[in-house]
Parts: C-alpha cells; sequence; structure tokens
C-alpha cells in the first residue's frame, strides 16, 4: 500500500513540476516547491483542521487524496495530449474534487467534525490565485 501511495506521489510530482518549471513556479515559493507528501500532508492538514481523524479514517483520507489527484493528473494528460477544452477540464477537475471532497466528509461521523471540515473546505485557497473564497459565498 505505501509501494503505491509513494509510486502515485511521485507520479504526481512530476505532473505538477514540469508546467511549474515551465512556468518559473509560484511566486514566493508556495506549494510549488513541496514534495508530494509534503503536499498530501498539507491538504489534509488544511482540511481536517481541528479534526480529530482516527488511524483507519486518517489512512482512508490519505488513499482518497492520492486517488483524487491521480485522476486529476490522468483527465490533464488525456486534455493536453487531445487538445481539450480547458472549460470542459475545469467543470470535470470540479465534479472529481466535489467528488472527493463529499468521500472525505463521508469518513467523518459526528455533525460537528463535518460542519469543521465545510468551513475548512470553504477556507482553502482557490485555484491559481491561491485566494480564499469570499464567505458571503
Amino acid at each position: 500500500m505505501k509501494t503505491t501511495l509513494r509510486a502515485l506521489a511521485a507520479f504526481a510530482a512530476l505532473a505538477f513540476a514540469s508546467p511549474a518549471l515551465a512556468q518559473g513556479g509560484p511566486p514566493g515559493g508556495g506549494m510549488g516547491q513541496m514534495s508530494p507528501e509534503q503536499r498530501l500532508a498539507r491538504q489534509k492538514e488544511m482540511l481536517f483542521r481541528g479534526i480529530t481523524l482516527s488511524a483507519d479514517q486518517s489512512a482512508k483520507a490519505d488513499t482518497l487524496i492520492m486517488q483524487g489527484m491521480r485522476k486529476q493528473m490522468e483527465a490533464m494528460q488525456a486534455a493536453r495530449s487531445g487538445g481539450g477544452d480547458m472549460a470542459s477540464m475545469r467543470e470535470q477537475m470540479q465534479k472529481m474534487n466535489t467528488e472527493r471532497n463529499d468521500a472525505l466528509k463521508a469518513l467523518l461521523t459526528s455533525d460537528a467534525d463535518k460542519a469543521k471540515f465545510d468551513e475548512n473546505l470553504k477556507n482553502m485557497p482557490q485555484g491559481r490565485r491561491g485566494g480564499r473564497r469570499a464567505a458571503e459565498g
């Protein structure tokens, strides 16, 4: 299992690194300088901030996050090679993110944890701007 996660993390790192290097990387460093393991840990920390996960929940969350990254990488590769429509690709990625986030939220047992997860999700950086969503929605 760990070997599979490491292989997926390495693939994700390569897929993220190539465009970042070509564009000079994000200003001020940001997540572009993180290893895949650090990126996974950071995403998980942001989503589950203030929520205590059991070992089983934590392992399942890691798997779901990695699967989500793999699906996104595959979709991006297919779109690039096929000259895909960016709007369509963006819509597909948003759908995958929503499905992944719903699956992560389903790991939680208490309503308080689910509410905290929703709050954390709303406060995560969005898109290339790295800004936060407005609380007003």
